[in-house]
């Protein structure tokens, strides 16, 4: 017995003894088959059961049949289902197709799920030993040689394609069990029983009648007789009724019918999402801060879909069900849409969009947009003090980091690629400091003062960003007075917009992008870290969410893996749900490490097959094997249904709850009290007709602490140790800049050859604000 608990508890089953309690409940279903389930299960003792203990089980219930009756009584005796009596029909699987799972069709026992009655299964599963599996195939073998020469030698015939088939067949067999060491190759044999109940013994039929209608042509589902008999098989340790209809197969060909699947995702609390849409319906419940606070696990998750597939819908959904429930967020959305949250009544009092690019000069300092620690969320700490002074070191290096990056990336793409040009601004960037009331005006200054042998270089690069001084009125504020966080709020709901940002095409190199282009990259960079700055200024407890949508930008500049890296790593402990949704799962894979970093994704409607690849490594579920044409399928109307109208059907999603579920959902936010959320939601051009929302553009982001910034403490003074270990957290040595740019500059000179036709314009010329292209920069 320790034996085989060793096996079925190994890799693969991950199982275990049943309780006594367990033990109990398989017992009373067992004897009462088709009955409904007990209303209370009287306690059982955790020792070992006598047989006599066995009667308070079987005098539950009787079994009644009549001589060749089509279906077998089962009537209560005791408890709730005294006197309640139910017709049982118990079927068998018969002869089967070859199935293709999961390409083309179900696991074969999850078809029974689509009755909208119980169906109970009871299946006997033998293993074989290899030398009788190799003597019944030699047997088979020589039959088939048998037929095949009576057609050819006697009668001068093609011998059947069939023949040529078992033949083949029975080869494989022998190769798969006399080649390599694997387990899969063991084959078994098994009879599969099915028991479906009705109140009359015609409803019982006609439920039988559905079930072989369901499984038809593949599969055959049988109605033998001596139903007594064969009801009495699913009582655990009750012998065999009758040999007939033994199925023969390999292990996969058993596994195949996943017997143990569920449709359960989710966490069983939380917000309503919508149902499964597979064979069972279940609903799907999902608490975004359940893996923080009960699993100690991530709180990224990524949403994934093409064009319509209903990322904005879900997000927004999600973000109005818990943010009702007590928790904050602030959103990224730089199209815009999503500010039609802040206009439901019910939100209105405690919601504020903000469109960035009309706001106060300065709001997208970069040196601002990175919270300053305070240290009362440190007093947990052994040493509070010196893990603020800690953080406070690694917040002036994420700054410097952050601002060099931002200056690199607005430059023009033939001056920041070369490496004195990152030499003497990260020399700029130090003389500065990290403070968070600097700005990159004083880095321009201090460039011009460079005193070092790249002078020449640094007063081009200074007059370069001059240039570009009056695009970058939301990075320098318009003196060193102005401080457009000085205000202290307290709203539950930010939205962050950008509308009209001009952001570079998808796959277009960097070397393509134009100047407008380059700067909306890094000012969504700098709206990406605002939201952050959300998180630090609450209490560690409290339930927060930041939801960035398109994301795609977090691979595309330098400071994006640490904003994850900061993301995965302070989700945790601050409590903190991250959404970052996304047309292409490739922008997340870019990221070293991100797929380990998740803690959940939702999947939606992919065309092309190498996307759709890259969305099941999201979900870490195999690739190649057929999931493909899953979410190529995801809520797709059929040839017939196709028609000029619009889809209002929900979308549907692949949902990796985290916590080992993955199931196709539906998405559902319906019923008449979320008639106004959906039509808030509902980004479809044309949709319905709203009069626009008066957007308070002119004030500066929600400061989401309970203290001004005047009231901050002092930062403490410098620590060169903490100073270094943060440097070289982020990369801002000397030689780590010049090996940046040496590899960059290789990856351009490596992908040059393949640049498109359709790129070459972005060469030359003049962009559409007027500005320089890249060649005349």
């Amino acid at each position: 017995i320790e034996h085989l608990d060793q096996i079925i508890g190994g890799p693969g089953l991950e199982g275990r003894p049943a309780t006594a309690a367990e033990m109990s409940w398989l017992m009373h279903r067992s004897c009462a088959l088709g009955l409904p389930a007990p209303r209370s299960m009287p306690a059982v003792p955790g020792t070992s059961w006598e047989p006599e203990d066995l009667a308070s089980f079987t005098d539950a219930a009787d079994f009644y049949a009549e001589p060749y009756a089509p279906t077998l009584t089962v009537r209560g005796r005791t408890g709730s289902n005294a006197g309640v009596s139910s017709h049982v029909v118990v079927l068998t699987v018969g002869q089967m197709h070859g199935l293709q799972i999961p390409e083309v069709d179900d696991p074969w026992v999850q078809h029974a799920d689509r009755l909208p009655v119980p169906v109970e299964w009871s299946a006997r599963i033998y293993v074989r030993r290899p030398e009788e599996v190799a003597g019944e195939l030699g047997r088979q073998m020589n039959k088939v040689r048998s037929q095949v020469k009576h057609y050819t030698e006697e009668h001068e015939l093609e011998p059947p394609q069939s023949l040529a088939r078992q033949a083949s067949r029975v080869l494989e067999i022998d190769d798969e069990m006399t080649s390599g060491f694997t387990a899969l190759a063991t084959r078994v044999y098994s009879w599969w029983r099915l028991a479906v109940s009705g109140q009359t013994e015609r409803e019982a039929l006609r439920y039988a009648q559905q079930l072989l209608e369901l499984y038809k042509p593949k599969i055959a589902i049988e109605h033998p007789e001596a139903q007594y008999a064969l009801a009495r098989e699913f009582i655990p340790g009750e012998p065999i009724a009758s040999s007939a209809y033994k199925r023969r197969g390999s292990v996969v060909w058993a596994a195949a019918a996943v017997p143990t699947a569920t449709a359960e995702v989710g966490d069983r609390r939380g917000i309503l999402l919508g149902e499964t849409c597979t064979a069972t319906r279940r609903p799907v419940a999902w608490d975004p801060w359940m893996a923080q606070e009960v699993r100690d696990g991530s709180g990224l998750t990524a949403m994934v879909a093409g064009l319509g597939g209903g990322k904005s819908f879900l997000g927004g959904g999600i973000v109005y069900k818990t943010l009702r429930s007590g928790a904050h967020w602030t959103i990224l959305d730089p199209s815009g849409p999503l500010s039609a949250l802040c206009d439901l009544p019910e939100l209105r009092p405690f919601a504020r969009p903000i469109n960035l690019l009309n706001a106060q000069p300065g709001i997208l300092n970069p040196y601002r947009v990175v919270a300053e620690p305070q240290l009362e969320h440190f007093m947990d700490e052994e040493d509070p003090e010196r893990a603020w002074r800690r953080e406070c070191a690694l917040a002036g290096a994420t700054r410097r980091r952050l601002v060099l990056d931002v200056l690199t990336g607005v430059l023009p793409y033939e001056v920041a690629r070369l490496p004195q040009t990152r030499i003497v601004l990260l020399r700029a960037v130090r003389a500065v400091g990290g403070r968070y009331d600097a700005n990159p005006g004083q880095v321009i200054d201090a460039l011009r003062r460079d005193a070092s042998e790249h002078h020449d270089h640094a007063v081009v690069v200074a007059d370069f960003l001059d240039e570009l001084r009056e695009r970058m009125t939301l990075l320098i504020p318009e003196s060193d007075d102005d401080d457009p966080y000085s205000g202290a709020r307290d709203d539950r709901l930010t939205v962050l917009t950008m509308a009209g940002l001009t952001l570079p095409k998808d796959g277009v190199g960097r070397e393509h992008w134009t100047d407008a282009e380059a700067l909306g990259v890094e000012m969504l960079n700098l709206a990406a870290w605002l939201t952050q700055r959300s998180v630090y200024e609450r209490p560690k407890e409290e339930r927060k969410g930041v939801w960035i949508d398109e994301a795609f930008f977090l691979s595309e500049v330098p400071t994006g893996r640490v904003l994850m890296n900061r993301f995965a790593r302070d989700s945790r402990k601050w409590n903190v749900r991250v959404l970052l949704s996304s047309q292409v799962p490739a922008d997340f894979l870019r990221i070293q490490g991100f797929v380990s970093l998740l803690d959940s994704v939702f999947v939606g409607r992919l065309d092309d097959e190498e996307v759709q690849a890259d969305a099941l490594r999201l979900l870490k579920v195999p690739v190649g094997v057929g999931y493909e044409q899953v979410i190529a399928a995801l809520g797709r109307r059929p040839g017939a249904a196709r028609s000029t109208e619009r889809d209002r059907e929900p979308r549907q999603f692949i949902f990796n709850d985290g916590a080992g579920g993955i199931e196709r959902i539906r998405v559902d936010f319906s019923g008449p009290h979320l008639d106004h959320l959906r039509a808030a939601l509902d980004t479809t051009p044309g949709a319905m007709p709203r009069a626009a929302a008066p957007v308070r553009e002119d004030q500066p982001p929600a400061e989401q602490g309970t203290q001004a910034a005047a009231q901050q403490p002092a930062p403490p003074v410098a620590d060169e140790d903490f100073e270094r270990a943060a440097e070289r957290e982020l990369g801002l040595s000397e030689d780590a800049i010049q090996v940046e740019a040496v590899a960059e500059n290789g990856a351009v000179r490596a992908g040059q050859g393949e640049a498109r036709p359709e790129q070459a314009h972005a060469k030359v010329g003049r962009t559409e604000s007027g500005g320089p292209g890249r060649d005349a920069a």
